[in-house]
Formats: structure tokens, C-alpha cells, sequence
């Protein structure tokens, strides 16, 4: 609870100020504004909110992806998903704008629905077949887009809670489906540490998060392979780096 109250005070007065200055006017009509713009405004944000909770991340890899990434094409992001803070994690590193499919239960979330609208996200209902289709295409358009931006799918479709027993969930196949249409390269990464941070039992004078890359997939190699094919290949190599950074965040939070 203390690790809440430490959170409230010191974040809470530039969120309440984003929310009326910015947030608002921004999730309403974000087509009024550039895409960079609100991407950086919401990104100043979250930084915040992370230091508030006195995070580290380990994040070498990520910088040097922007380093060596396309800079006239946007990527697929793939991860393990172990917290509700994973998407935080990334938009706080992103070297470029990055945006998320959501639950759609988060629409309706006050804060944390209008963030995933200015940053052009989606809201997926895993219920219901034809939505989900139908946000999967969305994503699809805009890996085609002219405006770059990156967008992260978690394939596991929900967070880890079993990760002790079970390093990942089965990664769905329809994850890729929107690289492979639109003929983008897809980022895959490995996280470990998010699951800790929002937990009210576990207070820590800070916390550590890593986030590792396994592999670019080049858009060449889709001719040879199928998207059921590629999430089992993908998994394989990401649970390998997961067990890795699951060996490493014992010393780390030791």
C-alpha cells in the first residue's frame, strides 16, 4: 500500500493535469493533431508515472532495434505478456511512436481508454470472431500506412499469471496474420519483471524489467513459412530468452 500512496503523490498532480490540459482534447479528436505530437505528450506522461514507481529497465536491445530498423517502415512489436504495464514499458523506450491492440474492456477504462485512442490503437473483443477480424484488418492498414508507426500485439492474448509453471502461454497464430499481409518485418521480444510492479503485497525499494530482443523477422521469409508455423518458431525462441532473463532477474532483485 505504501509503494501506492509514494505513486499517488508523486504522479498523480501531472496526470490530473495532462487529463484536463491534453488528454481529453486529445482523445477526441486525434486526428486534429499529429501523430508525433500526441505520441510524445503521452510519452512524457508515462515516463513519469514509471519513475514514480521507481523503475529500472534494462532495455539495451530495444535501443539498439531503433538504431538498425527501417526508418520508412513500421514493425509488428511481439512480446510475452506478464503485467498490465507491459504496453508502458515500451511506449516509454519507443524511439518512435508505437501503439497497441487492448482488450476492449479497456475502452471504458477512464484513463487508460483514451491513451490507446490517441495513440490510434485498437480495441479487440476476444468474443467476438468478426470484431476481431475486423481489428486485426485495422492493423493491417496501418502497418501500410504511410505514417510510421510501430504496433505491438501480445500473442499470448492475455497476461501470464502461471509463469513460475509455465514460462509462456500459446501464442496465436493470428498475431502475425497482419505482418504477413501487409508485408512488414516483425520485432520479437522477450520481457521479464512487469508482473511485480502493480502487485499491492510486493513493495520494493525499486523494481527491474528487462526487455530483450529475440529476432527480426525479415517480411522475406513469409513465402516459406505459414503464420501457425511461425507463432510455434516464435514462442520456442522466446521462452528461451525468457527462462534467460527469469535467471538473471533473480540476482538482479537479490
Amino acid at each position: 500500500m505504501f509503494k501506492y500512496i509514494k505513486v499517488v503523490w508523486r504522479a498523480l498532480p501531472s496526470i490530473i493535469h495532462a487529463y484536463f490540459s491534453w488528454i481529453i482534447r486529445y482523445s477526441r479528436h486525434p486526428e486534429k493533431y499529429p501523430l508525433e505530437v500526441r505520441f510524445k505528450k503521452v510519452q512524457k506522461l508515462i515516463i513519469k508515472v514509471l519513475k514514480a514507481f521507481d523503475l529500472r529497465i534494462e532495455n539495451e536491445d530495444l535501443k539498439e532495434f531503433y538504431k538498425t530498423c527501417k526508418k520508412d517502415e513500421s514493425y509488428l512489436f511481439v512480446c510475452n505478456h506478464l503485467g498490465d504495464i507491459d504496453p508502458l514499458l515500451f511506449i516509454a523506450c519507443a524511439k518512435r511512436p508505437i501503439t497497441f491492440v487492448s482488450k476492449i474492456e479497456n475502452e471504458k477504462v477512464i484513463l487508460v481508454g483514451r491513451i490507446i485512442r490517441i495513440l490510434n490503437g485498437d480495441f479487440m473483443d476476444r468474443d467476438d470472431l468478426r470484431q476481431s477480424l475486423q481489428v486485426m484488418k485495422s492493423v493491417e492498414n496501418k502497418l501500410k500506412s504511410d505514417v510510421i508507426c510501430d504496433y505491438m500485439i501480445f500473442p499470448e492474448g492475455t497476461r501470464n499469471k502461471n509463469y513460475k509453471n509455465e514460462t509462456l502461454l500459446p501464442y496465436h497464430h493470428g498475431t502475425f496474420r497482419p505482418a504477413f499481409k501487409a508485408n512488414r518485418n516483425i520485432a520479437i521480444f522477450g520481457s521479464f519483471g512487469a508482473q511485480r510492479i502493480l502487485s499491492i503485497k510486493d513493495n520494493r525499494p525499486y523494481y527491474y524489467v528487462q526487455i530483450k530482443l529475440v529476432e527480426v523477422i525479415d517480411k522475406e521469409k513469409f513465402a516459406n513459412t505459414t503464420t501457425v508455423n511461425l507463432a510455434n518458431e516464435v514462442m520456442e525462441k522466446t521462452k528461451v530468452v525468457v527462462d534467460d532473463l527469469m535467471k538473471i532477474d533473480s540476482r538482479l532483485m537479490s
